[in-house]
């Protein structure tokens, strides 16, 4: 299985790769208008009885200033409009059945929001930890709705990576990232740092065992990212450690949050 671990989407040729990705301008403007629809859905959602009964469930964390950060699981809350159609969208559906051989399946929609002055830092981890997907057959694709650097809190990758496979986390604390790897661990690994510098429509795609995070964002400027995560259709979770990973987050959501 051939992974793009890091890079802006290129198109896939016989032997090697080539060209940028992107989604229409328009497209990328769509997304940041929708989002407040989806602010607001969320804010609902927190509301509901049947939500407050999960205590696992954190669908959005908020800055010190009470601006999102983060939402998740977009897709439980907001099931039409452009976020959805996207998802759908036949040329990231074909790249991604590319990638993983084998037809993609939508397993989660988010929005990794870094307002400007206050977005919060992400620790450095892999997103197959949460995941717990057998093979690493799944991906993410992130969107760039604006500008995003090193100097607005871009994310940031460890060239070549995800060739350790999945390595051992332990609790962040962190709102919206509840996993991290150790942080005495990150000087250890040698491998090249990379910051894509993204405009409005550019796309990032990477492995699910890539270890990557950010800074946090004491810019002038938002930093706003729509990601779409796929799994392989036949992908198949190491349901164990998905018991153990939930434990964890209620652990983390709990020390944050009482």
């Amino acid at each position: 299985m051939t992974f793009l671990n890091y890079h802006k989407i290129k198109k896939k040729k016989k032997g090697g790769t080539g060209g940028r990705k992107r989604v229409s301008k328009k497209e990328s403007l769509g997304l940041i208008k929708e989002l407040e629809k989806v602010k607001i859905k969320a804010e609902k959602k927190k509301k509901n009885k049947k939500y407050k009964k999960k205590k696992n469930n954190k669908y959005f964390h908020k800055t010190k200033d009470n601006k999102f950060n983060t939402i998740h699981n977009i897709q439980q809350f907001h099931k039409k409009g452009l976020i959805i159609n996207l998802s759908k969208k036949k040329v990231l559906k074909n790249l991604a059945q590319i990638i993983l051989e084998d037809e993609p399946i939508v397993r989660n929609i988010e929005f990794f929001l870094k307002p400007k002055k206050t977005g919060m830092p992400t620790p450095y981890h892999q997103d197959n930890f949460y995941w717990n997907i057998l093979s690493a057959k799944a991906l993410n694709i992130w969107i760039a709705c604006s500008e995003a650097n090193e100097n607005n809190g871009g994310i940031c990758y460890l060239e070549e990576s995800h060739l350790l496979g999945t390595i051992n986390h332990e609790m962040s604390f962190a709102k919206g990232s509840s996993q991290k790897i150790p942080e005495k661990l990150i000087p250890k690994l040698l491998f090249k740092k990379k910051y894509p510098k993204l405009k409005p429509g550019d796309c990032i795609i990477h492995h699910p065992e890539v270890i990557h995070g950010s800074k946090k964002n004491i810019s002038k400027k938002d930093r706003i990212g729509f990601v779409v995560s796929y799994k392989a259709k036949n992908s198949k979770t190491d349901e164990n450690k998905i018991t153990q990973y939930k434990k964890r987050l209620k652990m983390n959501l709990r020390k944050i949050y009482n």
